[in-house]
């Protein structure tokens, strides 16, 4: 199982669940490679799972978040002993005849996870669930216990599939003493994509890899963020991040949809299809250091336009499912690295910055399978706006995800553009939400303007019950305006 877990948002539209929304949310996962989703942690929406049985999406539905040991103040452990019957009996009748469910999760992390209490309150719910539905294995995600890792060994009994949280390198030792327990990595670090993957197809007993998350959310603030810092600066993360800080920065893909470096990477180590990759590192600051937190990846960007950068070596970084690449620069070969399964599929470059069209060919049995070029852009001119339907149903919950971006006199994409862009819609329809992937921005959701974010922003567009055209019309200062229309029938 290829897969990552989702939260409950739809980004800039927040926590509403419309059929269009997550049908897109489907979509985007399936094209960044992963065949399964962890609902993370509750029971997604009724439409969420159509689309994932429309478009062949496997999914592990989860039930609970804690048991009767709580982690907040006022959280479900206040409920858990009158509720628990009742919300599995909601989520598994629901559940049951949807196709992509393959696996019921009956919790996350849960605090009695090492204490009998636990065991006894799995086993309760195991059964519970079985008598419900026989047809599926059953699973919870456990993470790190106050005690030793093998106080777990009573609650996994009673589970067909044991649930790791960051504890996947516990698996040789688990297996030796548990041989029959089969295993899911329910939770993994961007960081470890190699080394977890590894163990999934080495090892029989571990049926997939759920990375934490596949997509960024509301919540959980500055989880997974980079920042830059002083390197005498050897102070251990905080979990979270202050004030714009507004949600997590930790998925492959950011909240508009845009797929972030670490999704290509993980495509390729999955060998689901990618071949090549070619991104540049964000430099720091003259006297700072890059720090990536925990569930965070090193910045990296498909971008070879760095002003200001001239002559000062740039860390160019490939991913690749040939056995070498070869980096050139305006033609001219910088040189080839190996990008085996001993180098896990990476080569890296240090390229004296210098305008101009930087190359990476990937070559396997001496052969080109696949090439990748960035061009340095000339300076912004145009808002373009590209909708990713045109025609909608006039049922006033149709939608029309519309990507904002600024492009140079060639109609390139420029990621370093900033610019505010202002948004009309003409005809039935309003505009439901604006965003971009900057999860430190203080702009509202709603609106009509967004600043565009490594030259990147999203509108989108609502219907009516009224059938018509709608227009959205876009403008920023300095650029060219764009206008896109959609027909609401």
């Amino acid at each position: 199982m290829t897969g990552g877990c989702v939260h409950h948002d739809n980004g800039p539209l927040g926590a509403a669940a419309f059929d269009r929304a997550e049908e897109r949310r489907v979509q985007i996962l399936k094209e960044s490679g992963f065949n399964a989703v962890r609902a993370s942690h509750n029971p997604p929406s009724p439409a969420f799972l159509d689309a994932c049985d429309r478009l062949g999406m496997l999914v592990m539905d989860e039930a609970f978040d804690c048991w009767s040991r709580g982690k907040n103040k006022f959280d479900y452990s206040v409920a858990f002993q009158d509720w628990w019957q009742r919300d599995l009996d909601s989520m598994v009748l629901r559940d049951r005849n949807h196709p992509s469910v393959v696996m019921w999760s009956i919790g996350n992390e849960v605090g009695e996870r090492g204490e009998p209490l636990g065991a006894q309150e799995a086993k309760m719910l195991a059964d519970y669930v079985r008598g419900l539905d026989k047809t599926r294995p059953i699973t919870s995600a456990l993470n790190f216990v106050f005690g030793k890792w093998t106080d777990t060994d009573g609650l996994y009994s009673a589970l067909d599939i044991g649930g790791y949280n960051y504890n996947l390198n516990n698996h040789v030792e688990d297996h030796k003493r548990v041989p029959s327990r089969i295993m899911a990595c329910t939770e993994s670090y961007t960081r470890d994509t190699f080394d977890y993957w590894a163990m999934v197809t080495e090892s029989a007993y571990i049926v997939g890899d759920f990375v934490w998350t596949a997509i960024d959310y509301l919540g959980e603030s500055g989880l997974g963020r980079w920042y830059y810092r002083d390197p005498k600066d050897t102070s251990r993360e905080a979990y979270g991040a202050p004030y714009p800080c507004h949600g997590a920065d930790c998925g492959d893909i950011d909240i508009c949809g845009n797929r972030k470096a670490s999704a290509h990477y993980r495509n390729i180590v999955w060998d689901r299809g990618e071949k090549l990759y070619l991104g540049v590192r964000q430099p720091a600051p003259a006297g700072k250091e890059v720090y990536v937190t925990r569930w965070g990846g090193w910045p990296v960007y498909a971008s070879w336009t760095w002003p200001g950068m001239d002559g000062k070596p740039l860390d160019v970084e490939i991913y690749s499912r040939g056995e070498e690449v070869r980096l050139y620069l305006d033609d001219k070969l910088i040189g080839a690295k190996p990008t085996t399964l001993v180098e896990r599929f990476k080569a890296n470059f240090s390229v004296p910055y210098a305008p101009g069209a930087l190359k990476a060919v990937a070559v396997q049995g001496g052969k080109p399978i696949a090439e990748a070029v960035l061009r340095t852009l000339g300076d912004p001119a145009q808002v373009r706006l590209t909708a990713d339907r045109t025609t909608l149903r006039a049922n006033s919950q149709d939608l029309s995800f519309i990507t904002v971006e600024a492009v140079d006199a060639n109609g390139q994409p420029h990621s370093n553009a900033e610019h505010q862009v202002t948004f009309s819609l003409k005809g039935p329809g309003v505009i439901a939400a604006v965003g971009n992937g900057d999860m430190t921005s203080e702009e509202p959701y709603q609106g009509n303007q967004r600043k565009l974010f490594r030259g990147k922003a999203l509108v989108v567009v609502r219907t009516s019950r009224t059938g018509g055209v709608l227009t959205l019309a876009a403008s920023a200062p300095g650029l060219k305006g764009d206008a896109v229309q959609i027909a609401s029938r």
